[in-house]
């Protein structure tokens, strides 16, 4: 039975991506439980009043320790990713003003979770563009498990590095407790890790109103664990 998943679509305060006059939604999607024969449906706009040849490919993406998108397509990625997800096709025309939807489907979902691009491209643009669509996928055994690896002040800055052990991506968030040199509470401030892939990391900043001698991270979805770092220990 073919489903077409209830995704999330989080398109950075945008409708989409827009690139030599196409509009491409959503421009991430992130569904979780994915089983084979699942469908993904994306919709690609044309605005300017003019014909257009488009071509899809696929890839895959990480992220860098800052939690940057590291886009990969080499011939191992993109075969890794056609593993995946299925393309209805390789190339397509877009009429004037045509919206169309593209169906992609879930070829395999023998794995816990994929991280997968896919690229649009307008074939006849004067110049070289494209619009990269992320698919963050997870099955149902998946579970992220994130914690705070490391905690830095540097005056009334602070460097939070986060690390997921878990086989699919998630958020950490916590609430930061400031104290000055006698203890006193100066303020509580909720900082949250960003997505963070399986067995990555990811540094998040947070400034402060003020320079706190120490201070205590309280994970939300853990009030039992705290991580406490001193100005006086680094």
């Amino acid at each position: 039975m073919r489903r077409v998943l209830a995704i999330l679509a989080l398109c950075l305060a945008l409708p989409g991506l827009c690139q030599a006059g196409v509009l491409v939604s959503p421009v991430l999607v992130e569904a979780h439980a994915v089983e084979a024969g699942d469908e993904i449906v994306l919709s690609c706009t044309e605005l300017t009043g003019r014909e257009r040849l488009l071509t899809l490919s696929l890839g895959l993406f990480d992220q860098d320790a800052e939690g940057r998108v590291i886009l990969q397509e080499d011939e191992h990625a993109q075969a890794l990713a056609a593993d995946i997800v299925e393309l209805p096709f390789r190339e397509f025309r877009l009429l004037p003003h045509e919206n169309r939807e593209i169906t992609l489907r879930v070829r395999s979902a023998d794995f816990a979770s994929a991280y997968v691009v896919v690229y649009v491209r307008a074939a006849q643009a004067a110049v070289a563009s494209r619009l990269a669509v992320l698919l963050m996928l997870s099955t149902g055994a998946a579970k992220d498990d994130l914690s705070l690896a490391d905690l830095h002040i540097d005056g009334s800055s602070l460097a939070l590095t986060f690390h997921n052990r878990g086989d699919r991506h998630g958020t950490a968030s916590g609430m930061i407790s400031a104290y000055d040199s006698a203890g006193d509470l100066q303020g509580e401030f909720f900082v949250e890790s960003g997505r963070v892939l399986p067995n990555r990391q990811r540094r998040t900043y947070l400034a402060l109103p003020t320079q706190p001698h120490s201070v205590r991270f309280t994970p939300l979805e853990d009030l039992g664990g705290q991580f406490l770092v001193s100005d006086a220990l680094w």
